[in-house]
C-alpha cells in the first residue's frame, strides 16, 4: 500500500482514539525511513494492537474482519490447504459455501496468495481479514488437534464419560495391546514429552492430569500453588495415561486401584526424576507427577532464607553430639530440603550417617541412604531398629508417624546418637505436645529434644513488577506490628505480574523459620505437660522469633507481600 493509504489507516486509528496524532507522525517518519507498513510499526511500538490495526484495514479496504477465537473452522476446509502452506501464506481456511472457500488472511490484497490457494483447493477464494498472530496460532492449534484426533481414532482408543476407555468390546489382552499401540504413537509421545519439559522449564514441582466430565485438564504446581496450564483433547486421555504408565513401569491394564511408579528423564541436559501416582476417579484415572530436578543439587543452609541469628543458632545445633532435632511444618514447606542441607554441612568421613526416607529424593555422597518399603516390611520403625545396629553417629528419619517410631528415635537420642526427623505440626512448640499425645513419656521428650525448627515457604515478589504502597493503620495492626513501630512510615509491596514472572507476580520462594531451643524452664514445662500456648509464650520470652515475625521481616524488606505472609502463616 502506498503512503497515502497508510496515512488513511493511521487517520482511522487516530479518529477512533486508539492512537494520538503524535503516535501517527512518529510512525509515518519511521515508515518513510524503513518502508515498513505503518500498522506494523504502530503494533511494534505498542501504540495499537494487531486486532485494532486489522479492523481498521478491513474497514478501509472493505473486507470483513473475523475474530478467530469465535469462529468454528470446518475440518473439510482446513484439509484443503496443507499446514506448511497455510503457515507460509499466513492464511487459514474457514469454511466452504457454494463452491467458495472463505479464508482468513493477514493480507487479503495479496493476489499471488489468493491464486495459490485457488489452485491447491480448486475453489474460488473469498478473503477476509484476520490478525496475523491469531492466524498463525489457529493454524498450529487446528492442525495439531486434527492430526491427534485422526491418529488416536484410528487406533481405536476413545474415552467415555465413565472409566471405560474402549470404543468397542475387547478382551483384556486386546485392550492392553490397543493401549500400548496408542501410547506408542508419535503425537502421544510428543504430547507427553512436551508437557513434562514445559513443567521443568516453568520450575514446577508437580504436574496434575485431571479427568473431568467434558475435558482432560493439566495443572502445574509452581511455588506451592496450582495453575491451570492447558486442556488436552478428551480423546487423548487413555493414550496419555497409558504412555506415562509405560514410562513408569506401571500396569496399564489396572485402572481400578491406585499405583505408584518412577520415571528418569534427561531434559535439556538436566537429570529429572518423576514420581508418578495414579488414583481412580469417576471420570478416569487422576495422575499426580512429582518433579525432582537432581541437576539443581542440594542447597546450603545459607541459601534457605535463615536470618543471621537463626543460621548461627541452627548451625551450632546440628553439631551437637546427641539428641533429637525436629523440623516441623505442613506438606510442601521445605522440611526435606532443610534436612538435606543440614546433613550435607555436618557430613564427614569421621561420621557414620544413615538415613531412612520415604522416598530418597537426592543422593548425598558418603551417606548411607535407605528407602521405606512397606510392602517388603521395611517401615520407619523396623528400619530404625536395624539402623541402630549399624553403629551410626547421625540418623535421619523421614518422619515420625507413630508411637513406636517416636520411642525408638528418643531411645537412640538418649543413647548417644544425633537424630534428625520431621513432624507435621503448625509451629515449633506444638511439636513437643504432639509427641506426648502419641504416648511418649513427657520426661523422655524433654530429655531428648535439643531443638525444634518450624518453617514455611514464602513466595518472593518479582523484582521487575512489584508495586509499592503505604500500608494503612489497620493493615499494620493486622500483621501485628507493635505499637513502638506503628508510627514509622513503612513501604510495603504487592504483586502485579509481568512477562518475567509469567504474570504471577512472584519468582521463587524463600524459607521463614521459627527456631526453639528448649532451656531448662521450657523442658520442665514440657515434663509437666504444659499447653502449647504456655510453651509458646515462654519460648517468646526466651527470644524465639515466630514464623509471623520472620515473615514480616521479608515484607518490610520488600521481598514479600502481606497477602502471601497471611496465606502461609494463617495457622501458625
Amino acid at each position: 500500500m502506498e503512503n497515502q493509504e497508510q496515512r488513511k489507516v493511521g487517520q482511522i486509528l487516530t479518529n477512533e482514539g486508539i492512537i494520538t496524532p503524535n503516535d501517527l507522525n512518529e510512525a509515518l517518519q519511521e515508515q518513510s525511513r524503513s518502508g515498513r507498513f505503518i500498522g506494523e510499526i504502530l503494533v511494534a511500538r505498542g501504540a495499537a494492537t494487531e486486532e485494532q490495526v486489522a479492523k481498521c484495514l478491513s474497514q478501509q479496504l472493505g473486507f470483513a474482519f473475523v475474530d478467530l477465537s469465535e469462529i468454528n473452522v470446518e475440518p473439510k476446509a482446513l484439509a484443503l490447504v496443507p499446514e506448511r502452506m497455510a503457515t507460509r501464506l499466513k492464511a487459514l481456511p474457514l469454511f466452504i459455501s457454494q463452491n467458495t472457500l472463505t479464508v482468513a488472511m493477514a493480507n487479503p490484497l495479496d493476489v499471488k496468495v489468493i491464486d495459490e490457494l485457488q489452485e491447491v483447493s480448486g475453489l474460488r477464494i473469498k478473503a477476509v481479514f484476520g490478525c496475523p498472530s491469531a492466524i498463525r496460532d489457529a493454524i498450529e492449534e487446528k492442525h495439531h488437534k486434527t492430526k491427534e484426533g485422526q491418529v488416536l481414532a484410528s487406533s481405536g482408543i476413545f474415552v467415555s464419560k465413565g472409566p471405560s476407555i474402549s470404543s468397542k468390546t475387547e478382551t483384556p489382552t486386546e485392550e492392553v495391546a490397543s493401549l500400548k499401540h496408542a501410547a506408542s504413537l508419535a503425537p502421544v509421545v510428543e504430547m507427553v514429552n512436551e508437557f513434562i519439559a514445559h513443567a521443568v522449564e516453568m520450575s514446577a514441582s508437580d504436574i496434575h492430569l485431571e479427568p473431568q466430565r467434558n475435558k482432560y485438564e493439566c495443572r502445574y504446581r509452581i511455588d506451592g500453588l496450582l495453575y491451570p496450564i492447558s486442556e488436552f483433547p478428551l480423546v487423548s486421555q487413555a493414550a496419555v495415561i497409558s504412555r506415562i504408565k509405560i514410562m513408569a513401569n506401571m500396569d496399564i491394564a489396572e485402572k481400578r486401584l491406585p499405583q505408584d511408579g518412577r520415571i528418569q528423564m534427561s531434559i535439556s541436559g538436566r537429570d529429572i526424576d518423576l514420581r508418578v501416582s495414579t488414583f481412580p476417579t469417576i471420570y478416569g484415572e487422576n495422575l499426580a507427577i512429582r518433579i525432582l530436578d537432581r541437576s539443581q543439587g542440594i542447597l546450603n543452609l545459607e541459601q534457605l532464607g535463615f536470618s543471621s541469628a537463626n543460621l548461627k543458632a541452627f548451625s551450632r545445633l546440628i553439631h551437637r553430639p546427641y539428641g533429637i532435632i525436629l523440623v516441623t511444618g505442613p506438606t510442601g514447606s521445605g522440611k526435606t530440603t532443610t534436612l538435606y542441607a543440614a546433613l550435607s554441612q555436618i557430613n564427614s568421613v569421621e561420621k557414620n550417617v544413615i538415613t531412612l526416607e520415604d522416598p530418597v529424593e537426592y543422593e548425598i555422597p558418603h551417606i548411607r541412604q535407605s528407602q521405606v518399603n512397606v510392602k517388603a516390611g521395611l517401615t520407619f520403625a523396623t528400619g530404625l531398629r536395624s539402623i541402630l545396629r549399624q553403629d551410626p553417629d547421625i540418623i535421619m528419619i523421614g518422619e515420625i508417624r507413630d508411637k513406636e517410631t517416636a520411642d525408638i528415635a528418643i531411645h537412640a537420642a538418649l543413647t548417644g546418637h544425633l537424630v534428625f526427623t520431621t513432624l507435621h505440626t503448625n509451629d515449633a512448640t506444638s511439636a513437643a505436645t504432639r509427641l506426648i499425645d502419641m504416648g511418649v513419656e513427657p520426661f523422655l521428650v524433654a530429655s531428648s529434644l535439643v531443638g525444634i525448627l518450624a518453617q514455611r515457604l514464602l513466595r518472593i515478589l518479582c523484582p521487575h513488577c512489584k508495586q509499592s504502597y503505604k500500608p494503612s493503620p489497620q493493615l499494620l495492626l493486622e500483621v501485628k506490628l507493635d505499637k513502638t513501630k506503628a508510627d514509622k512510615k513503612y513501604t510495603f509491596y504487592k504483586e502485579t505480574g509481568c512477562s518475567k514472572c509469567n504474570e504471577r507476580g512472584y519468582i521463587g520462594r524463600s524459607g521463614i523459620y521459627e527456631l526453639l531451643i528448649p532451656n531448662d524452664k521450657i523442658k520442665e514445662m514440657i515434663t509437666r505437660k504444659a499447653s502449647d500456648a504456655i510453651l509458646r509464650e515462654e519460648a517468646r520470652k526466651a527470644g524465639m522469633k515466630t514464623l509471623t515475625q520472620a515473615g514480616l521481616e521479608n515484607v518490610i524488606a520488600g521481598n514479600a507481600s502481606v497477602s502471601e505472609l497471611l496465606r502461609v502463616t494463617e495457622n501458625a
